[in-house]
């Protein structure tokens, strides 16, 4: 089963897979979280949903003091590649322990280009693993389209 948030950019849709986790404690995964500065959107981090640990995600590019190495740029946003291999190494252990569902905040633009957790997602979806997705309603039919989702239900 795949379960996917979808909504508008700013339409609280983290909020929302964050309390649908909340609701039954089950699984594991990630939430990006949203740093403002001054009514703009200066960075993200990372939060693990069992154990709260945050770690930097994304920063916007005139916050980025060019101390942490940078894997991917998407408009004015600079991804760490730490955030990334992180979440590959957990992901993979969760699978390895049969942890489900597994959430993830958010599938995007990246992933539809092949990149971001593109790999990790093709492999959860082969193994057919409970998700919980967050993706924009703009992308939403790309996104079944592309990693060939069945049995999705929209919450």
């Amino acid at each position: 089963m795949v379960k996917i948030v979808t909504g508008k950019i700013n339409s609280f849709k983290t909020t929302r897979l964050l309390e649908h986790y909340q609701k039954d404690l089950l699984g594991d995964g990630f939430i990006a979280k949203k740093i403002m500065s001054n009514n703009q959107v200066h960075s993200y981090n990372l939060v693990q949903l069992s154990t709260k640990k945050e770690i930097p995600f994304i920063i916007r590019d005139i916050y980025d003091d060019e101390s942490k190495p940078i894997i991917y740029k998407l408009g004015p946003y600079h991804f760490y590649k730490s955030a990334f291999d992180f979440v590959e190494k957990k992901i993979y252990g969760f699978i390895k322990d049969g942890i489900s569902p597994i959430y993830l905040d958010e599938i995007s633009l990246l992933e539809l280009e092949g990149l971001g957790y593109h790999q990790i997602l093709k492999k959860l979806v082969d193994k057919q693993i409970d998700l919980c997705l967050v993706v924009r309603e703009d992308l939403l039919p790309k996104v079944i389209e592309k990693y060939q989702l069945k049995d999705v239900e929209i919450i």
